[in-house]
């Protein structure tokens, strides 16, 4: 980026405001806006609260970061506008440490504090569309300045055959990632009474319903995005080249899991498994560091009222 997010001197956030307020000031704002709306013209509004919490052990090799620990809170409300449109709004901010070495050509940390905005519509009877911007902040966020702004945008549409089989295509758009736009396609397939084929990412997998409340399954998990690292993290490690350096980090996660319906509006997951592959890949300067297969521990909750 030029101009100027190049000239900005940004906000040192070391002793000053923490990501986490960051999101709170934006989750605040955000849910008082459609509660304001629906009590005035009664419009429905649906609310999503997604929380996750991981860790990933360590492995044998210590001058890799192969340990980890990731938080996930998102939340998003929805405005039926129409009986076809929702509009939709929201925050999200997610957060990964890991214990590197000062030496070591990964980060420390990488956070995002983004906002949601976009919509659900439906283009015909069979057919259902989603389109979704996530401007925010996506770095260490030690400080705030225009280099660490990006606005990724999101589109999907799902085409329904019936009841038990959906096909989902897409894509993801980021102009600051090495892949700036990223196709995908997927589908949903329930097969049989008790088994369910979820090919959908960004976590495909193989579901079996145990009883009403309970899901066995397995699957993977692709977990990326594109984040740029403070003024001073090329000169901590030697490598001048890497101040305010841009790069994709990647994640697959291999393992099984159990999926709990405690009440028709809330569901608590737990899985565990391997974390086969990990990269930080600072594209434009051809370097990319990469993590030992690790196992990994995590839990979620998703709510929806």
């Amino acid at each position: 980026m030029t101009g100027i997010c190049d000239t900005t001197k940004g906000i040192d956030m070391k002793n000053g405001i923490s990501p986490a307020f960051f999101l709170g000031t934006l989750l605040t704002a955000l849910v008082a806006m459609p509660i304001g709306v629906s009590a005035a013209d009664s419009t429905p509004v649906f609310h999503e609260v997604d929380v996750v919490l991981g860790a990933a052990g360590q492995a044998a090799a210590q001058v890799d970061p192969s340990s980890e620990q990731n938080t996930s809170l998102k939340y998003a409300a929805s405005l039926q506008v129409t009986k076809d449109l929702l509009l939709r709004f929201g925050a999200e901010w997610q957060s990964f440490w890991f214990p590197a070495p000062r030496a070591s050509e990964a980060p420390p940390t990488l956070q995002q504090a983004n906002a949601i905005v976009g919509f659900d519509y439906q283009v015909a009877e069979q057919w259902l569309m989603r389109a979704e911007l996530q401007p925010g902040m996506y770095g260490d966020l030690s400080r705030l300045d225009g280099r660490c702004f990006d606005a990724p945008f999101l589109l999907g549409f799902v085409y329904l055959i019936d009841a038990d089989l959906q096909w989902f295509f897409g894509l993801r758009v980021d102009l600051k990632s090495h892949y700036p736009v990223f196709p995908a396609a997927g589908v949903r397939w329930k097969f049989a009474d008790l088994w369910t084929l979820n090919l959908m990412l960004p976590a495909p997998r193989l579901e079996y319903d145990v009883n009403s409340k309970l899901q066995t399954y397995f699957g993977a998990g692709i977990v990326a995005g594109t984040y740029v690292v403070g003024e001073h993290y090329g000169d901590d490690r030697g490598l001048p080249q890497l101040n305010h350096a841009t790069l994709d980090y990647t994640e697959l996660r291999l393992g099984p899991g159990l999926s709990w319906k405690a009440r028709p509006n809330l569901t608590l997951e737990a899985e565990v498994g391997y974390v086969v592959h990990r990269s930080w890949d600072f594209f434009d300067q051809d370097i990319n560091p990469t993590s030992n297969p690790v196992p990994y521990l995590q839990l979620a909750i998703h709510a929806h009222f």
